[in-house]
């Protein structure tokens, strides 16, 4: 399945796009939002059974990021996006990300049927929050559960049901 967006496509991933994962993860910037790129990499090669994965592309067919649906849970109707990022460094703060995550809001509440979904991001990635609070109308923390650079930090969740999702642009 292919998601067509106004800027951006999300399109199954596939192993030929593992080469741009690994230039991605050489990046400091990318490697400090990411963390280590060991469950990322192994998702995309054999990703579980109640995952599925995305590789972003521009208009253009230029891949630029990806994009991960996991812990799909069709029982409780809920699943979680992420991990998903911009990977080339010259597209970020272009407004993709968003995009992106409209996209698969779509997708999961009118293709996998689910009610609620949910994204997280530790407190310290301030694009990502304004992104997901812009979108997710509910936000909640978890306590000085991250360590990175010398101190803990918060973990902020967010989430959002069918009812409150708009998916009207995402169309």
């Amino acid at each position: 399945m292919i998601l067509e967006g106004e800027k951006v496509r999300l399109r199954p991933a596939a192993k030929d796009d593992l080469a741009a994962h690994t230039r991605w993860y050489t990046d400091p910037e990318f490697r400090h939002y990411m963390g280590p790129p060991g469950k990322t990499f192994a998702a995309l090669l054999s990703p579980p059974s109640n995952q599925v994965n995305f590789s972003v592309d521009l208009k253009d067919g230029r891949l630029i990021g990806f994009l991960c649906i996991t812990d799909i849970s069709t029982v409780h109707r809920q699943c979680d996006l992420g991990p998903l990022a911009i990977g080339e460094a010259s597209q970020r703060g272009e407004g993709f990300g968003s995009e992106m995550i409209r996209l698969a809001l779509g997708y999961c509440f009118r293709e996998l049927g689910m009610h609620q979904v949910h994204i997280f991001t530790s407190e310290f990635n301030e694009r990502a929050r304004r992104c997901y609070a812009a979108i997710f109308p509910h936000e909640q923390r978890h306590r000085e559960c991250v360590w990175e650079d010398g101190r803990f930090w918060d973990e902020i969740y967010f989430d959002i049901t069918e009812e409150e999702f708009d998916g009207s642009d995402s169309d």
